[in-house]
């Protein structure tokens, strides 16, 4: 729970609103090759437990990190809001009242996420109310480990590359509200333009003010789910569209100096392209 701040993080591709007209877009190809280097998160939602059990190590095997199982549609409503998945896993029969299909569409009316279904029953009916939700994919068991695990990156790439290469910025992660003085004060996230860790307190800079808040650089970031925002150091992230210069050691923001590390050199300059 969070004592300073209340995050507004929904994804609303109906509603796409925010232009991204400041951004200076990357290829497609290096979109794609950044992307592919990224963690993803993906939430289980299955009412077998040893399927549970066997996805969820096929996909640490492979890299993959599961944020949580759920076995009901209420457990996957809920850990889909409070964890803020990249990608559901969903089984389209569940224990309980609602089935699959009806949990994605529940989720679908405040957050959005890729889902790929999994289902023993592929009669037409079942395959064409799921085919009404826009599934990234759609698996019926046994499933082949391969084909998702290659379901599972290809849902992630596609749907971040509508985010990048889209002329206009999803309803998300569009604003938040961070607490000055004894007021809370809404602050529209393309306005921040670096986060700097400083131990278990972060600082969030914008223009004109800084505020502190009582959350870790990494337990900011993962609530910041925005493609705007890179970690090129293990102390700061910073908005993409606020770089103004760099060299070989330092982005520059109006008049502060930010360092990279090495690590995330590679990364960083695919998005700062120089001629």
């Amino acid at each position: 729970m969070l004592d300073r701040m209340t995050i507004s993080m929904r994804t609303n591709y109906s509603d796409i609103k925010k232009k991204l007209s400041t951004f200076k877009q990357p290829k497609s190809t290096d979109i794609v090759r950044f992307l592919r280097h990224m963690e993803i998160k993906v939430l289980i939602v299955e009412d077998n437990p040893i399927t549970a059990q066997d996805l969820e190590e096929v996909l640490i095997e492979n890299g993959i990190a599961v944020v949580g199982v759920a076995r009901t549609g209420n457990q996957a409503i809920n850990k889909a809001r409070d964890l803020q998945p990249d990608i559901l896993i969903m089984d389209i029969k569940l224990d309980g009242n609602k089935d699959g299909i009806s949990v994605v569409k529940d989720i679908y009316k405040t957050d959005y996420y890729p889902v790929i279904y999994l289902t023993a029953n592929t009669d037409r009916e079942h395959v064409e109310k799921a085919f009404a939700t826009a599934p990234a994919a759609f698996l019926s068991k046994p499933f082949d480990h391969k084909d998702l695990i290659h379901a599972i990156e290809l849902a992630f790439v596609n749907h971040y590359k509508k985010v990048f290469n889209s002329s206009e910025l999803p309803e998300m992660n569009k604003s938040i509200f961070l607490k000055h003085g004894d007021k809370y004060e809404k602050i529209s996230i393309e306005d921040i333009q670096f986060i700097k860790a400083d131990g278990s307190y972060c600082s969030i800079i914008t223009k004109n003010q800084t505020f502190s808040i009582s959350m870790n650089l990494q337990g900011l970031a993962d609530k910041i789910k925005n493609p705007l925002f890179f970690r090129l150091h293990r102390s700061h992230i910073v908005n993409l569209q606020h770089i103004s210069g760099f060299d070989n050691n330092n982005v520059f923001i109006d008049d502060h100096s930010i360092p990279y590390s090495r690590q995330y050199r590679e990364n960083l300059m695919v998005f700062l392209r120089k001629f």
